[in-house]
């Protein structure tokens, strides 16, 4: 057994997805960012790192370690990527996946000194749950929203959601430290240790500035229009026919306005959701950008969507986008019902709030004067940086983790 203490990190899901892959892609991302960012901190401070991730496929597998051996993450800790060997979505096969996956789990712990278990989402917490009873660590809960209510809503069996909220009342009673991306875990245990991580950005690849977002207005051909930016997926509760729908109405206060798409594919829901309501061509543009080009294209905008329903999911969200937005410079319409962004928009001037009682022509109105206003901008941007950002918050996610571990 190695002596040195050291921090496993468990991601329960392949740790490389990419795009037009089936699965958490989202999730694997956020993932990889907060790993990335974390790991230098943690060896700096004298941790040892350990990496597991499971239920890869054979691709999955090659692309996780190519991806590690290019960013030189295999440098600066251990890692062990599995194969998931058994089938999905009938209960014997995921059994027997999920005791294999224990199995391997053990036998990592067995010859590591391995101080904190930190579980990403509610299944990789629960593998810390059971393999507490017979190893001693101090368990971290990476709570990732409101899962079993996102699964009612996507209409689970109601069996499903039962067992999957059972699932997360264990892992909430069982772990030392839980982490969410919302300012406030409505089903915390008094007492327990809880942290607001939520989800940042990286300042090398999201930033604002006033030269390069003029001149790519220009070259665009998008000088003296108002313009409106989502960057992001076309899932269902990003909510595309209520963008589409405010976008072509407000297309009846401002004729010349333009709605940027970016994506990471192209996305039909959104071409037959812009045909109904018979937006001009001229109107919008939908690019396929990756992180590396995104920020050049939505820091000209004036005003990012970001709207969610009035969903428990939502209450307890941080979408990354958020952070992204601000970053590079532009103000935020949300609708009420992710709490914590509306109370950083309202304290912090960073954009709209559209409630749902109030008429849409009025927070349509209330948009113009975001057109091209250079001082929103450079607010938002400089609250990004100050308060959103990895560089500036991975030492302090560091820290608290490896305090955890000195606990009685």
């Amino acid at each position: 057994m190695s002596s040195q203490p050291s921090i496993l990190f468990l991601l329960p899901v392949a740790f490389l997805q990419k795009p037009d892959e089936p699965g958490f892609q989202v999730q694997t991302q956020n993932f990889r960012t907060t790993f990335e960012f974390v790991l230098p901190e943690l060896v700096r401070q004298g941790m040892d790192v350990v990496l597991v991730s499971l239920s890869n496929t054979e691709t999955q597998l090659g692309n996780g370690r190519q991806y590690m051996q290019q960013s030189g993450l295999d440098q600066q800790c251990r890692y062990w990527f599995f194969k998931r060997s058994m089938g999905r979505g009938k209960l014997f096969p995921q059994l027997i996946q999920f005791l294999l996956n224990l199995k391997q789990l053990s036998r990592i712990l067995h010859h590591s000194n391995v101080k904190l278990l930190y579980g990403y989402n509610d299944v990789g917490t629960l593998y810390g749950v059971i393999l507490k009873t017979f190893f001693r660590f101090k368990l971290a809960y990476d709570m990732r929203g409101n899962r079993v209510n996102e699964m009612a809503v996507q209409g689970a069996p109601q069996w499903r959601v039962s067992f999957y909220r059972k699932i997360r009342n264990l892992c909430l009673r069982k772990s030392d430290v839980v982490l969410t991306v919302s300012k406030d875990c409505y089903d915390l245990p008094n007492e327990k240790h809880h942290l607001r991580k939520y989800n940042f950005f990286d300042e090398k690849k999201f930033w604002y500035d006033t030269g390069i977002a003029r001149a790519m207005r220009s070259e665009m051909g998008l000088d003296n229009r108002f313009v409106f930016v989502y960057s992001g997926t076309d899932k269902y509760y990003q909510m595309v026919p209520h963008m589409v729908e405010f976008f072509a109405e407000f297309l009846k206060v401002r004729p010349d306005a333009y709605f940027m798409i970016n994506l990471p594919v192209k996305s039909q829901r959104f071409i037959d959701e812009l045909k109904k309501r018979k937006v001009p061509d001229s109107a919008w543009g939908m690019n396929y950008l990756d992180q590396q080009t995104l920020n050049e294209y939505q820091m000209i905008a004036d005003v990012a969507f970001l709207i969610r329903e009035d969903l428990p999911l939502n209450h307890e969200a941080f979408p990354t986008k958020f952070s992204e937005y601000l970053a590079s410079g532009v103000p935020v319409l949300i609708t009420p019902h992710v709490h914590t962004l509306k109370d950083l928009v309202d304290e912090h001037q960073l954009g709209e709030i559209w409630q749902e009682s109030e008429p849409i022509d009025s927070i349509q109105k209330r948009l113009l004067k975001y057109q091209e206003n250079q001082e929103v901008k450079e607010r938002c941007a400089r609250f990004a940086r100050k308060e959103l950002s990895w560089q500036r918050k991975a030492a302090w996610l560091a820290e608290n983790l490896i305090a955890v571990t000195h606990e009685a």
